[in-house]
Formats: C-alpha cells, sequence, structure tokens
C-alpha cells in the first residue's frame, strides 16, 4: 500500500515593521493504514496585498514594495464517493475556495467595507459556487452525482481569524494548554450527542459518525455554513483535521500532543505525532492536519 504524503511549512519569524509575529504553519496528509487512496486535501496559502512603486514626480526609489500585513488561508477537507470521487469532491472544492480567495475575498479587517461580517457572507456565496462547480465537474467526468467533500478553512489576518466549516472536519483552538473545538459535526453520531442519546466517546465511536447531515455535494442541493469569527492572541495555535484524526484520538490526547509543542519551531513535528498517533490508534481513515503557531 503507498503513502503519499505533502507538506507546508512557513517559519515563525517577528516582524517588528507590522508588530505581529509571522506564524509557524505545517500541514500533513496520509493515506492512513487501511484505506487504498486518499480522499483528503489540505491547503496553506499566504495572501499578500502589495504596492510595487515604479515613477513618481516626488523622489521614490523605483520597484519598491510597499506591503500590507499578510494573510493566511488554511483548508482541510474530506472527500466522499469511492472509487476516486472523494478525491475529485474534495480537490474541486479546495481549489474553487483558492480562486475565490485570490480574485474576489475581501481583505479582512481593513476597513467597513470588508469587515467579517462582508468576507463572512462571500464565503458563504462561494461555498454555493463551488458546491455548483464540483457537479458540473462530476457530470463533466461521468462521477456519481452522490460525491460530496466536508471543508473547514481558516481564514487569518493577524490578530483576526475567521473559520469556515461544512461536514464533519474539524477547527479546534489551543490557547493557555487549553483546547477549544471550533466547530460542530454535522453528523448523525453529534446530533445524538447534542440530544444526549450518545455520550462524547461514544459519539466518537459510533457507526453513525460517518452519516453526515451537511455536506458539499452527497445528493443534496440544501448547504449551510457555519462560521467563527474571533481574534487571536500571542501563543494561540490552530489546529485543522479531517475525521481520521480525531476518530482515532480524543480531545484529550490531541490536547496533550498540542501542549508538548509549545515552541513554533516544533510545528512540523506536532503534525508529524498527531498523524503518528492516529495511525498507531488504527488508521482506519486518511488523516489529515493543519498547525498554525501564532
Amino acid at each position: 500500500m503507498s503513502t503519499r504524503k505533502t507538506y507546508q511549512v512557513l517559519s515563525a519569524t517577528r516582524d517588528d515593521a507590522q508588530g505581529m509575529a509571522r506564524p509557524a504553519i505545517f500541514g500533513a496528509t496520509d493515506v492512513g493504514c487501511v484505506r487504498n487512496n486518499n480522499e483528503d486535501q489540505f491547503l496553506i496559502a499566504e495572501l499578500e496585498r502589495a504596492l510595487v512603486l515604479m515613477q513618481s514626480g516626488f523622489p521614490i526609489t523605483p520597484g519598491e514594495r510597499l506591503l500590507d500585513t499578510p494573510a493566511w488561508l488554511l483548508m482541510v477537507a474530506d472527500g466522499m464517493g469511492g472509487h476516486d470521487a472523494g478525491e475529485l469532491a474534495s480537490s474541486v472544492v479546495v481549489d474553487a475556495m483558492t480562486h475565490y480567495a485570490f480574485r474576489l475575498m475581501p481583505w479582512l479587517g481593513t476597513s467597513s467595507s470588508s469587515d467579517a461580517a462582508t468576507v463572512a457572507a462571500g464565503l458563504k456565496d462561494a461555498a454555493a459556487a463551488a458546491q455548483q462547480h464540483m457537479r458540473e465537474v462530476a457530470i463533466r467526468k461521468g462521477v456519481s452525482p452522490e460525491l460530496g467533500t466536508t471543508l473547514t478553512m481558516a481564514y487569518v489576518r493577524w490578530p483576526e481569524c475567521l473559520v469556515a466549516h461544512v461536514g464533519d472536519s474539524r477547527g479546534y483552538l489551543m490557547r493557555e494548554q487549553e483546547l477549544f473545538r471550533l466547530t460542530k459535526d454535522h453528523n448523525l453520531a453529534q446530533s445524538m450527542v447534542r440530544r444526549g442519546v450518545l455520550d462524547e466517546e461514544e459519539g466518537r465511536r459510533s457507526h453513525f459518525s460517518s452519516v453526515l447531515t451537511n455536506a458539499f455535494g452527497g445528493g443534496s442541493d440544501e448547504l449551510h455554513v457555519d462560521l467563527h469569527h474571533f481574534h487571536l492572541q500571542a501563543g494561540d495555535r490552530l489546529l485543522l483535521c479531517t475525521d481520521g484524526l480525531y476518530g482515532e484520538l480524543g480531545d484529550s490526547q490531541i490536547q496533550a500532543t498540542l501542549a508538548a509543542c509549545v515552541n513554533p519551531s516544533l510545528t512540523h513535528f506536532c503534525v508529524e505525532s498527531l498523524i503518528h498517533r492516529a495511525k498507531r490508534a488504527g488508521g482506519r481513515d486518511n488523516v489529515t492536519a493543519i498547525v498554525a503557531s501564532f
């Protein structure tokens, strides 16, 4: 069985001009120990807004670049549908959301016209467009219309963070050694947990956890995008992951692994450790994680 891993690293440095830390970000995906193909996808991208000076009537340095505070785009997606349909679904949706971010997404936190509410509305529109695009690609390629995918996405421009979420991948925030879950699983098991039918551990292990109640595609036209906007603090860590990680590791194990990697230089080790532990616990699904240390 082949294993495919991909990585993206951004190192942590101090930008004194902007008064903020450049985060250390690392992501990886692994096929796991049971599956033959990897239907997960992830993306890490840095967004820049720049002005390049060319000519002027007043003294300038031609070619000088004036840079705004950068932003980061983080995404994980878990496809479903089998026979390569899941991989297609997750790839198409991540690609569509990436192009939206590059071409149309407002710059977070710069003016009243591009505040978090405007960005949030745009993300919902982009998600609906991504779902339609995914279906069009499926028809063109002769793939089952039942294909679908989750998506958990973080748009960060220090100190603001906006998390958009569909499905049962997860977003976590680690702050002062305490782990907070930023997203709700859109699956039948978690619906039963919220109603008190199952406890958290039973829900994590239940076969109902594979029954999604909200996702891109999946034969449904309805799509609900959960949004969570908050301000980051120095020392925070974000974790985005697919269910192949938290399905094997409870929140306490995830918290302990993140707590052992306080230094941003250990961010890559933290991701590798999370995936390694998930595989040792069974690795029944593809495993994908992104950690961003601020």
